[in-house]
Protein backbone atom coordinates (compact mmCIF):
# COMPACT_ATOMS: atom_id res chain seq x y z
CA UNK A 1 0.00 0.00 0.00
CA UNK A 2 1.35 3.76 -0.76
CA UNK A 3 2.34 5.70 2.27
CA UNK A 4 -0.49 7.63 4.09
CA UNK A 5 1.13 11.19 4.12
CA UNK A 6 -1.88 12.53 6.41
CA UNK A 7 -0.84 9.70 9.13
CA UNK A 8 2.72 9.39 8.20
CA UNK A 9 4.29 12.13 6.84
CA UNK A 10 7.70 12.39 5.16
CA UNK A 11 9.96 13.92 7.90
CA UNK A 12 12.91 12.31 8.79
CA UNK A 13 16.85 12.29 8.20
CA UNK A 14 15.94 8.60 7.21
CA UNK A 15 13.02 9.64 4.83
CA UNK A 16 15.86 11.51 2.43
CA UNK A 17 15.13 11.35 -0.99
CA UNK A 18 11.83 9.58 -0.94
CA UNK A 19 8.77 10.24 -3.22
CA UNK A 20 6.11 12.74 -2.14
CA UNK A 21 3.97 11.18 -2.61
CA UNK A 22 4.40 7.65 -2.25
CA UNK A 23 3.80 7.62 -6.37
CA UNK A 24 6.24 6.13 -9.67
CA UNK A 25 5.36 9.40 -10.91
CA UNK A 26 5.64 12.01 -7.71
CA UNK A 27 6.56 15.06 -8.61
CA UNK A 28 8.37 16.12 -5.35
CA UNK A 29 11.02 14.75 -3.22
CA UNK A 30 11.66 14.57 0.36
CA UNK A 31 14.37 16.85 1.86
CA UNK A 32 13.95 16.67 5.31
CA UNK A 33 16.81 18.66 6.88
CA UNK A 34 18.15 22.12 6.10
CA UNK A 35 21.48 20.65 5.27
CA UNK A 36 19.69 18.64 2.86
CA UNK A 37 18.08 21.41 1.01
CA UNK A 38 21.60 22.74 0.67
CA UNK A 39 23.30 19.55 -0.39
CA UNK A 40 20.51 19.75 -3.22
CA UNK A 41 21.65 23.14 -4.28
CA UNK A 42 25.12 22.57 -4.42
CA UNK A 43 24.49 18.92 -5.66
CA UNK A 44 25.98 16.99 -2.71
CA UNK A 45 26.54 13.58 -4.27
CA UNK A 46 25.60 11.79 -1.00
CA UNK A 47 22.27 14.05 -1.22
CA UNK A 48 21.19 13.65 -4.85
CA UNK A 49 22.26 9.91 -4.71
CA UNK A 50 19.37 9.41 -2.28
CA UNK A 51 16.58 11.10 -4.84
CA UNK A 52 13.97 8.97 -6.13
CA UNK A 53 12.29 12.13 -7.38
CA UNK A 54 12.01 15.77 -7.42
CA UNK A 55 10.26 18.46 -9.23
CA UNK A 56 10.58 17.03 -12.73
CA UNK A 57 11.64 20.62 -14.49
CA UNK A 58 14.36 20.92 -12.03
CA UNK A 59 15.75 17.26 -11.71
CA UNK A 60 15.02 14.93 -14.22
CA UNK A 61 12.27 11.91 -13.06
CA UNK A 62 14.45 8.60 -12.85
CA UNK A 63 12.16 7.57 -15.93
CA UNK A 64 12.82 10.49 -18.14
CA UNK A 65 16.84 10.13 -16.78
CA UNK A 66 17.06 6.63 -18.48
CA UNK A 67 15.33 7.66 -21.68
CA UNK A 68 17.86 10.39 -21.85
CA UNK A 69 20.80 7.96 -21.46
CA UNK A 70 18.86 5.29 -23.58
CA UNK A 71 18.44 7.42 -26.54
CA UNK A 72 20.20 10.88 -26.39
CA UNK A 73 23.21 10.78 -24.52
CA UNK A 74 26.61 9.53 -26.03
CA UNK A 75 30.29 10.64 -25.28
CA UNK A 76 30.58 14.19 -25.13
CA UNK A 77 26.44 15.07 -26.09
CA UNK A 78 23.69 15.41 -23.99
CA UNK A 79 20.19 15.49 -24.79
CA UNK A 80 16.79 16.39 -23.23
CA UNK A 81 13.00 14.98 -24.79
CA UNK A 82 10.08 17.88 -25.29
CA UNK A 83 6.87 17.02 -25.84
CA UNK A 84 6.61 17.67 -29.67
CA UNK A 85 9.21 18.75 -32.52
CA UNK A 86 7.67 22.24 -32.19
CA UNK A 87 9.06 22.33 -28.68
CA UNK A 88 12.25 21.20 -29.46
CA UNK A 89 13.22 23.50 -32.13
CA UNK A 90 12.43 26.13 -29.59
CA UNK A 91 14.54 24.48 -27.04
CA UNK A 92 17.31 24.99 -30.17
CA UNK A 93 16.60 28.36 -30.46
CA UNK A 94 17.35 29.29 -27.12
CA UNK A 95 20.40 27.47 -26.58
CA UNK A 96 21.70 28.83 -29.90
CA UNK A 97 20.51 32.34 -28.49
CA UNK A 98 23.45 32.02 -26.27
CA UNK A 99 25.80 30.63 -27.92
CA UNK A 100 25.34 26.87 -28.83
CA UNK A 101 25.66 26.65 -32.36
CA UNK A 102 25.89 22.72 -32.39
CA UNK A 103 22.20 21.04 -32.07
CA UNK A 104 20.57 18.49 -32.85
CA UNK A 105 17.03 16.90 -33.14
CA UNK A 106 16.31 13.51 -32.65
CA UNK A 107 12.99 11.95 -33.25
CA UNK A 108 11.67 8.98 -31.29
CA UNK A 109 9.85 6.43 -33.48
CA UNK A 110 6.12 6.87 -33.85
CA UNK A 111 6.36 9.19 -31.29
CA UNK A 112 5.40 12.74 -30.99
CA UNK A 113 8.07 13.63 -28.73
CA UNK A 114 11.49 15.09 -29.75
CA UNK A 115 14.73 15.37 -28.41
CA UNK A 116 17.87 18.17 -28.28
CA UNK A 117 21.24 17.05 -28.30
CA UNK A 118 23.89 19.51 -27.43
CA UNK A 119 27.56 19.04 -26.19
CA UNK A 120 28.13 18.31 -23.44
CA UNK A 121 29.36 22.03 -22.29
CA UNK A 122 25.95 23.35 -23.36
CA UNK A 123 23.53 21.34 -21.40
CA UNK A 124 23.40 23.45 -18.70
CA UNK A 125 21.82 26.03 -20.98
CA UNK A 126 19.47 23.43 -22.70
CA UNK A 127 18.46 22.31 -18.77
CA UNK A 128 17.55 26.06 -18.35
CA UNK A 129 14.77 26.29 -21.37
CA UNK A 130 13.63 22.72 -19.78
CA UNK A 131 12.99 24.22 -16.50
CA UNK A 132 11.86 27.73 -17.91
CA UNK A 133 9.31 26.34 -20.66
CA UNK A 134 7.91 23.15 -19.24
CA UNK A 135 7.25 22.43 -22.33
CA UNK A 136 8.84 18.55 -21.54
CA UNK A 137 8.44 15.10 -21.70
CA UNK A 138 6.66 13.87 -18.47
CA UNK A 139 7.61 10.62 -16.72
CA UNK A 140 4.32 8.51 -18.20
CA UNK A 141 5.39 9.62 -21.43
CA UNK A 142 8.82 8.57 -21.10
CA UNK A 143 7.73 5.37 -19.92
CA UNK A 144 5.49 4.47 -22.93
CA UNK A 145 8.53 6.01 -24.96
CA UNK A 146 10.62 3.14 -23.39
CA UNK A 147 8.39 0.54 -23.87
CA UNK A 148 7.55 0.93 -26.91
CA UNK A 149 4.26 1.71 -26.59
CA UNK A 150 2.82 5.13 -28.71
CA UNK A 151 2.35 8.67 -26.37
CA UNK A 152 -0.98 9.89 -27.81
CA UNK A 153 -2.86 13.59 -27.16
CA UNK A 154 -6.37 12.70 -28.33
CA UNK A 155 -9.70 14.55 -27.26
CA UNK A 156 -10.63 12.12 -24.72
CA UNK A 157 -13.50 12.35 -22.35
CA UNK A 158 -11.00 13.16 -19.63
CA UNK A 159 -9.31 15.89 -21.50
CA UNK A 160 -13.11 17.61 -22.32
CA UNK A 161 -13.58 17.04 -18.81
CA UNK A 162 -10.64 19.12 -17.00
CA UNK A 163 -11.33 21.36 -19.31
CA UNK A 164 -14.67 22.36 -18.37
CA UNK A 165 -13.43 22.09 -14.89
CA UNK A 166 -10.78 24.78 -15.68
CA UNK A 167 -13.47 27.36 -17.37
CA UNK A 168 -15.80 26.87 -14.75
CA UNK A 169 -13.31 27.75 -12.06
CA UNK A 170 -12.34 31.18 -14.02
CA UNK A 171 -15.71 31.37 -15.72
CA UNK A 172 -14.49 31.13 -19.08
CA UNK A 173 -16.29 29.15 -21.73
CA UNK A 174 -14.68 25.57 -22.96
CA UNK A 175 -13.45 27.10 -26.26
CA UNK A 176 -11.58 30.30 -24.02
CA UNK A 177 -9.40 27.40 -21.79
CA UNK A 178 -5.71 25.99 -23.24
CA UNK A 179 -4.21 23.29 -21.98
CA UNK A 180 -0.61 22.23 -21.28
CA UNK A 181 1.99 20.12 -19.88
CA UNK A 182 2.67 22.19 -17.04
CA UNK A 183 1.91 25.43 -16.19
CA UNK A 184 5.42 26.83 -17.00
CA UNK A 185 4.36 26.07 -20.91
CA UNK A 186 1.34 27.91 -20.37
CA UNK A 187 3.24 31.30 -19.11
CA UNK A 188 5.73 30.50 -22.00
CA UNK A 189 2.72 30.71 -24.43
CA UNK A 190 1.63 33.77 -23.08
CA UNK A 191 5.41 35.02 -23.77
CA UNK A 192 5.15 34.25 -27.35
CA UNK A 193 1.40 35.14 -27.99
CA UNK A 194 2.55 38.95 -26.35
CA UNK A 195 5.42 39.00 -28.43
CA UNK A 196 3.86 37.94 -31.53
CA UNK A 197 0.94 40.54 -30.66
CA UNK A 198 3.50 43.57 -29.71
CA UNK A 199 6.98 43.23 -28.56
CA UNK A 200 8.88 41.34 -26.22
CA UNK A 201 9.47 43.94 -23.28
CA UNK A 202 7.60 43.25 -20.50
CA UNK A 203 6.92 44.51 -17.17
CA UNK A 204 6.98 42.06 -14.27
CA UNK A 205 4.56 43.55 -11.32
CA UNK A 206 5.40 41.83 -7.78
CA UNK A 207 7.75 39.47 -6.62
CA UNK A 208 7.16 36.55 -8.81
CA UNK A 209 7.58 32.39 -8.88
CA UNK A 210 11.29 32.29 -10.28
CA UNK A 211 10.97 30.79 -13.91
CA UNK A 212 7.75 33.26 -14.74
CA UNK A 213 10.49 36.25 -14.31
CA UNK A 214 13.12 33.73 -15.77
CA UNK A 215 10.99 33.33 -18.88
CA UNK A 216 10.74 37.74 -19.27
CA UNK A 217 13.92 37.73 -18.84
CA UNK A 218 16.07 35.47 -20.52
CA UNK A 219 14.05 34.17 -23.86
CA UNK A 220 14.95 35.45 -26.86
CA UNK A 221 14.90 39.12 -27.33
CA UNK A 222 13.41 39.58 -24.05
CA UNK A 223 13.40 42.91 -21.68
CA UNK A 224 11.62 42.95 -18.34
CA UNK A 225 11.17 46.07 -16.07
CA UNK A 226 10.89 44.57 -12.74
CA UNK A 227 9.10 46.17 -10.05
CA UNK A 228 9.45 43.37 -7.38
CA UNK A 229 7.47 44.95 -3.83
CA UNK A 230 4.57 45.15 -6.00
CA UNK A 231 3.60 48.62 -3.84
CA UNK A 232 1.96 51.81 -4.66
CA UNK A 233 4.98 53.28 -4.99
CA UNK A 234 5.33 50.49 -7.23
CA UNK A 235 2.70 51.19 -9.36
CA UNK A 236 3.35 54.89 -9.68
CA UNK A 237 6.70 53.48 -10.96
CA UNK A 238 4.60 51.74 -13.55
CA UNK A 239 2.60 54.55 -14.38
CA UNK A 240 5.53 56.65 -15.33
CA UNK A 241 7.19 53.27 -17.58
CA UNK A 242 4.08 53.84 -19.50
CA UNK A 243 5.01 56.94 -20.31
CA UNK A 244 8.29 56.70 -21.63
CA UNK A 245 8.72 52.77 -22.67
CA UNK A 246 5.23 51.21 -22.48
CA UNK A 247 5.91 47.33 -22.01
CA UNK A 248 3.63 45.07 -24.09
CA UNK A 249 2.45 43.34 -21.47
CA UNK A 250 2.21 43.66 -17.59
CA UNK A 251 2.81 40.31 -15.36
CA UNK A 252 1.74 39.62 -12.27
CA UNK A 253 0.93 36.97 -9.89
CA UNK A 254 -2.77 37.18 -7.33
CA UNK A 255 -1.38 36.42 -4.73
CA UNK A 256 2.31 36.43 -5.18
CA UNK A 257 5.08 33.52 -4.46
CA UNK A 258 6.13 33.32 -1.86
CA UNK A 259 4.77 36.75 0.04
CA UNK A 260 1.42 35.78 -0.73
CA UNK A 261 0.92 39.65 -1.41
CA UNK A 262 -1.84 40.91 -3.66
CA UNK A 263 -1.32 43.64 -5.95
CA UNK A 264 -3.96 46.36 -6.95
CA UNK A 265 -5.57 44.57 -9.83
CA UNK A 266 -7.91 47.00 -10.31
CA UNK A 267 -5.82 49.98 -10.51
CA UNK A 268 -3.43 47.80 -12.89
CA UNK A 269 -6.43 47.28 -15.31
CA UNK A 270 -7.47 50.97 -15.24
CA UNK A 271 -3.50 51.55 -16.25
CA UNK A 272 -2.93 49.00 -18.66
CA UNK A 273 -6.40 49.62 -20.22
CA UNK A 274 -5.27 53.11 -20.56
CA UNK A 275 -2.11 52.25 -22.16
CA UNK A 276 -3.56 49.48 -24.45
CA UNK A 277 -1.25 47.25 -22.43
CA UNK A 278 -1.61 43.05 -21.67
CA UNK A 279 -2.80 42.25 -18.41
CA UNK A 280 -1.93 38.61 -17.69
CA UNK A 281 -1.98 37.16 -14.08
CA UNK A 282 -1.25 33.73 -12.44
CA UNK A 283 -3.65 32.55 -10.12
CA UNK A 284 -2.24 29.55 -9.02
CA UNK A 285 -1.61 30.17 -5.45
CA UNK A 286 -4.99 31.48 -4.98
CA UNK A 287 -6.23 27.70 -4.74
CA UNK A 288 -8.98 26.86 -6.86
CA UNK A 289 -12.05 28.92 -6.94
CA UNK A 290 -11.33 31.34 -4.51
CA UNK A 291 -10.89 34.34 -6.81
CA UNK A 292 -12.57 35.51 -9.47
CA UNK A 293 -10.31 37.38 -11.62
CA UNK A 294 -10.36 37.08 -15.41
CA UNK A 295 -12.82 39.86 -16.00
CA UNK A 296 -9.49 41.55 -14.86
CA UNK A 297 -6.97 40.36 -17.03
CA UNK A 298 -6.79 39.47 -20.65
CA UNK A 299 -5.10 35.92 -19.85
CA UNK A 300 -5.04 33.79 -17.06
CA UNK A 301 -2.45 31.18 -16.44
CA UNK A 302 -2.64 28.66 -13.48
CA UNK A 303 -0.37 25.63 -12.67
CA UNK A 304 -2.68 23.02 -12.41
CA UNK A 305 -0.08 20.74 -10.83
CA UNK A 306 -1.16 22.53 -7.29
CA UNK A 307 -4.28 22.68 -5.94
CA UNK A 308 -6.63 21.39 -8.99
CA UNK A 309 -4.42 18.29 -9.00
CA UNK A 310 -3.76 17.94 -5.41
CA UNK A 311 -2.16 14.76 -5.11
CA UNK A 312 1.40 15.82 -6.20
CA UNK A 313 1.39 13.22 -8.85
CA UNK A 314 1.00 15.18 -12.39
CA UNK A 315 2.04 18.02 -14.01
CA UNK A 316 0.00 20.19 -16.09
CA UNK A 317 -1.28 23.77 -16.31
CA UNK A 318 -3.73 25.96 -18.04
CA UNK A 319 -4.39 29.22 -20.17
CA UNK A 320 -7.82 31.37 -19.73
CA UNK A 321 -8.49 33.59 -22.49
CA UNK A 322 -10.55 36.94 -21.18
CA UNK A 323 -13.12 36.34 -23.85
CA UNK A 324 -14.98 39.77 -23.00
CA UNK A 325 -11.63 41.86 -23.19
CA UNK A 326 -10.69 44.52 -25.93
CA UNK A 327 -7.94 42.13 -26.89
CA UNK A 328 -9.84 38.54 -27.06
CA UNK A 329 -10.04 38.27 -30.65
CA UNK A 330 -6.64 39.12 -31.33
CA UNK A 331 -5.47 36.81 -28.61
CA UNK A 332 -7.44 33.73 -29.45
CA UNK A 333 -5.35 33.96 -32.84
CA UNK A 334 -2.35 34.60 -31.02
CA UNK A 335 -2.42 31.67 -29.08
CA UNK A 336 -3.81 29.03 -30.66
CA UNK A 337 -1.02 30.09 -33.37
CA UNK A 338 1.61 29.08 -30.63
CA UNK A 339 -0.45 26.09 -29.16
CA UNK A 340 -0.91 22.26 -29.81
CA UNK A 341 -2.09 19.87 -27.57
CA UNK A 342 1.04 18.42 -25.50
CA UNK A 343 -0.54 17.30 -22.38
CA UNK A 344 -0.76 13.36 -23.28
CA UNK A 345 -3.58 11.50 -22.42
CA UNK A 346 -2.21 9.26 -20.01
CA UNK A 347 -1.46 13.08 -17.70
CA UNK A 348 -4.86 14.48 -18.43
CA UNK A 349 -6.61 10.95 -17.37
CA UNK A 350 -4.55 11.25 -14.16
CA UNK A 351 -5.72 15.18 -13.24
CA UNK A 352 -8.97 14.69 -14.47
CA UNK A 353 -9.44 11.76 -11.26
CA UNK A 354 -7.29 14.06 -8.97
CA UNK A 355 -9.92 17.20 -9.59
CA UNK A 356 -12.65 15.34 -9.17
CA UNK A 357 -13.10 16.79 -5.40
CA UNK A 358 -11.32 19.90 -5.78
CA UNK A 359 -13.89 21.87 -4.60
CA UNK A 360 -14.19 20.56 -1.12
CA UNK A 361 -10.55 19.53 -0.75
CA UNK A 362 -10.27 23.16 -1.33
CA UNK A 363 -12.69 24.60 0.92
CA UNK A 364 -11.26 22.05 3.73
CA UNK A 365 -7.60 23.58 3.11
CA UNK A 366 -9.25 27.17 3.80
CA UNK A 367 -10.06 26.60 6.52
CA UNK A 368 -7.25 24.61 8.51
CA UNK A 369 -5.01 27.54 6.90
CA UNK A 370 -6.71 30.23 8.78
CA UNK A 371 -6.89 28.27 11.75
CA UNK A 372 -2.64 27.63 11.56
CA UNK A 373 -2.08 31.45 10.75
CA UNK A 374 -3.94 32.89 13.44
CA UNK A 375 -2.39 30.40 16.03
CA UNK A 376 1.36 31.58 13.97
CA UNK A 377 0.42 34.88 14.28
CA UNK A 378 0.14 34.84 17.97
CA UNK A 379 3.62 32.26 18.33
CA UNK A 380 6.25 34.24 19.71
CA UNK A 381 8.92 32.41 18.09
CA UNK A 382 7.40 34.16 14.76
CA UNK A 383 8.43 36.96 13.75
CA UNK A 384 6.31 37.74 10.36
CA UNK A 385 3.37 35.43 9.01
CA UNK A 386 2.78 36.10 5.07
CA UNK A 387 -1.06 35.03 4.16
CA UNK A 388 -3.72 37.01 2.50
CA UNK A 389 -5.57 37.42 5.40
CA UNK A 390 -3.57 39.31 6.95
CA UNK A 391 -4.05 42.16 5.02
CA UNK A 392 -7.41 41.23 3.01
CA UNK A 393 -8.48 44.42 1.72
CA UNK A 394 -7.33 44.30 -1.73
CA UNK A 395 -7.92 40.11 -1.49
CA UNK A 396 -10.64 40.64 -0.39
CA UNK A 397 -12.33 42.81 -3.63
CA UNK A 398 -11.60 40.35 -5.83
CA UNK A 399 -12.98 37.03 -3.72
CA UNK A 400 -15.66 34.51 -5.51
CA UNK A 401 -18.93 33.75 -3.61
CA UNK A 402 -17.99 31.68 -0.32
CA UNK A 403 -13.72 31.76 -1.29
CA UNK A 404 -11.70 31.31 1.37
CA UNK A 405 -7.68 32.69 1.09
CA UNK A 406 -6.04 29.67 0.10
CA UNK A 407 -3.86 27.16 1.57
CA UNK A 408 -0.09 28.90 1.48
CA UNK A 409 1.63 30.82 3.58
CA UNK A 410 4.97 31.62 4.64
CA UNK A 411 6.90 32.36 7.97
CA UNK A 412 9.85 34.36 9.03
CA UNK A 413 10.97 33.23 12.64
CA UNK A 414 12.28 35.56 15.29
CA UNK A 415 16.49 35.26 15.77
CA UNK A 416 15.60 33.57 11.92
CA UNK A 417 19.18 32.47 11.21
CA UNK A 418 19.66 30.56 14.80
CA UNK A 419 16.05 29.69 15.18
CA UNK A 420 15.14 28.10 11.75
CA UNK A 421 17.24 25.62 10.97
CA UNK A 422 16.46 23.60 14.09
CA UNK A 423 12.85 24.47 14.06
CA UNK A 424 12.57 23.06 10.27
CA UNK A 425 14.60 20.06 11.26
CA UNK A 426 12.10 19.44 13.83
CA UNK A 427 9.14 19.74 11.77
CA UNK A 428 6.85 16.65 11.73
CA UNK A 429 5.00 17.51 8.21
CA UNK A 430 6.45 15.87 4.74
CA UNK A 431 9.11 18.66 3.84
CA UNK A 432 9.92 19.06 0.06
CA UNK A 433 9.18 21.51 -2.65
CA UNK A 434 5.17 21.81 -4.26
CA UNK A 435 2.60 23.26 -3.10
CA UNK A 436 -1.34 22.88 -2.75
CA UNK A 437 -1.30 18.94 -2.09
CA UNK A 438 -3.74 17.25 -0.15
CA UNK A 439 -0.59 16.51 2.67
CA UNK A 440 0.81 19.41 4.55
CA UNK A 441 4.52 20.37 2.86
CA UNK A 442 7.32 22.77 3.94
CA UNK A 443 10.15 24.32 2.65
CA UNK A 444 12.84 26.99 2.75
CA UNK A 445 11.60 28.19 -0.61
CA UNK A 446 13.99 31.11 -0.77
CA UNK A 447 17.03 28.55 -0.19
CA UNK A 448 15.36 26.15 -3.12
CA UNK A 449 13.88 29.09 -5.76
CA UNK A 450 16.88 31.48 -5.38
CA UNK A 451 19.88 29.68 -3.63
CA UNK A 452 22.62 31.42 -6.26
CA UNK A 453 21.01 35.17 -5.47
CA UNK A 454 19.85 34.90 -1.84
CA UNK A 455 20.91 38.65 -1.65
CA UNK A 456 18.88 39.73 -4.81
CA UNK A 457 15.74 38.17 -3.22
CA UNK A 458 16.83 39.39 0.06
CA UNK A 459 16.35 42.67 -1.22
CA UNK A 460 13.12 42.61 -2.70
CA UNK A 461 11.98 42.03 0.54
CA UNK A 462 12.02 38.12 0.57
CA UNK A 463 13.97 36.31 3.80
CA UNK A 464 16.32 33.83 2.99
CA UNK A 465 15.73 32.27 5.98
CA UNK A 466 11.63 31.78 4.60
CA UNK A 467 9.65 28.57 5.21
CA UNK A 468 6.72 28.43 2.82
CA UNK A 469 3.95 26.11 4.26
CA UNK A 470 1.02 24.39 1.94
CA UNK A 471 -1.27 23.46 4.44
CA UNK A 472 -3.48 19.99 3.59
CA UNK A 473 -6.66 18.38 4.54
CA UNK A 474 -5.05 17.08 8.26
CA UNK A 475 -6.98 17.21 11.38
CA UNK A 476 -6.20 20.80 12.39
CA UNK A 477 -5.55 20.29 15.89
CA UNK A 478 -2.58 17.97 15.27
CA UNK A 479 -0.90 20.22 12.30
CA UNK A 480 -0.84 23.06 15.25
CA UNK A 481 0.68 20.66 17.79
CA UNK A 482 2.97 19.23 15.09
CA UNK A 483 3.73 23.15 13.90
CA UNK A 484 4.48 24.38 18.20
CA UNK A 485 6.63 21.53 18.87
CA UNK A 486 8.89 22.26 16.56
CA UNK A 487 8.61 26.19 16.92
CA UNK A 488 9.63 25.10 20.91
CA UNK A 489 12.83 23.31 19.28
CA UNK A 490 13.77 26.33 17.07
CA UNK A 491 15.24 28.39 20.61
CA UNK A 492 17.22 25.16 20.79
CA UNK A 493 19.32 22.26 19.75
CA UNK A 494 17.11 19.33 17.82
CA UNK A 495 16.45 16.13 19.67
Amino acid sequence: MPRDLLAQPLFRAGHLGARIPDDPHAVSVCLPLWSHNIGYEEADPHVVAKLQAAYPRFHFHPIVQNLCDRSLNTEGYRGLPFASTRCAQRAVEYVQNYGAAETQLVSFEGQSACGVVVPAENFSLLKQYWQHAGENVSSRVAEQILSGVRATTTETTARSTVRRRVADLIGAATSDVFLFPSGMAAIACVWRAVATLRHRRTCQFGFPYVDSLKIQQRFPGAECDFLPIGSEADIEKLEQLCKTQTPAAVFCEVPTNPLLETPDLLRLRRITDQHNILLIVDDTLAACGNLQLLHYADLVATSLTKYFSGYGNVLAGSLAINPLGRHADDLHKAVTGNFEETLSDLDVEVLAKNSQNHVERTAAINRSALLLVEYLLKHPAVESVFHPSVAPAKYDRLKSVGGGYGGLLSIVLNDAQNSTPNMFDALQVSKGPNLGTRFTLCCPYTLLAHYDELDFAESCGVSRWLLRISVGTEPINELITRFGRALDHGTGPVA
